[in-house]
């Protein structure tokens, strides 16, 4: 009987030896560097070949840019390819101050962010990047992509929501900043463009003005439009065009049939 016990706590003990040395599987793997879009162009360009792929710029696929809705920027990533990603940390600075600072921490499913911070300056080039984290703590960090705001145009005519039953419709607007181009975009109620007129600013008056062309709206049964007016400037340091896009204004013009 002696022996038989003395057998079974040998036993054990070579169990938990054994047990003490099996190793615990750590995912120390980084995820995919993730990669920042810069600013690919603007809505109303022309396609042109990217990456030998025909790409035509609107406000959704064209990088960072301005948005109409404030002084704010707009920044997004590449499709992130990892599948145990936990969250997204968003860094910011300026040629100001190149202490980047944390913006925001979001979902790893999100593949853009609108940076709404208040504090936005017109002006000044501002850098973005990110960083994804993944469940287990392993972190990778993009590139950077960099952008400028220029002042927003302010809208003066027609007013908003107002109704207008002429086809001959006029668009009115007061320069603001410095500005080398206008670009005038009208859409349809579904948000989709409809037209576009480009301004090059050769004098310098304060208020412009542009008729619509007399049959964009016939036959047009959606009830309203919007309209908003683009400013540029270019940027002879980060030689690219930089901008901005003033707030959207809707026009009711009922139904042209």
């Amino acid at each position: 009987m002696r022996y038989i016990i003395i057998f079974c706590l040998a036993g054990l003990i070579a169990l938990s030896g054994c047990s003490g040395k099996d190793k615990i599987t750590v995912d120390n793997t980084p995820p995919t560097d993730p990669i920042m879009v810069p600013h690919l162009g603007d809505l109303g360009d022309n396609t042109y070949l990217l990456n030998d792929v025909p790409f035509t710029p609107d406000d959704d696929n064209n990088g960072i840019d301005a948005v109409p809705d404030g002084d704010w920027l707009r920044v997004s990533w590449q499709h992130l390819l990892d599948t145990d990603l936990d969250y997204i940390k968003i860094f910011r600075y300026d040629e100001f101050d190149t202490n980047p600072i944390i913006v925001d921490s979001i979902s790893y499913e999100n593949d853009f962010y609108v940076d709404s911070n208040n504090s936005l300056e017109t002006n000044r080039r501002y850098s973005y990047y990110i960083e994804v984290v993944d469940d287990n703590g392993n972190s990778a960090v993009s590139d950077t992509v960099t952008y400028k705001l220029i002042s927003k145009q302010i809208l003066t005519y027609p007013d908003p929501g107002a109704y207008n039953d002429s086809l001959n419709l006029s668009l009115c607007w007061q320069k603001s900043g410095f500005v080398t181009k206008f670009r005038v975009l009208v859409f349809d109620a579904n948000h989709d463009k409809l037209w576009h007129r480009d301004i090059q600013v050769s004098f310098e008056g304060d208020f412009f003005k542009v008729s619509l062309p007399a049959n964009l709206l016939s036959g047009y049964t959606g009830g309203y439009i919007y309209w908003r007016v683009d400013a540029f400037d270019y940027d002879s340091e980060l030689l690219m065009e930089i901008g901005s896009e003033s707030q959207e204004r809707l026009i009711n013009v009922g139904s042209r049939t």
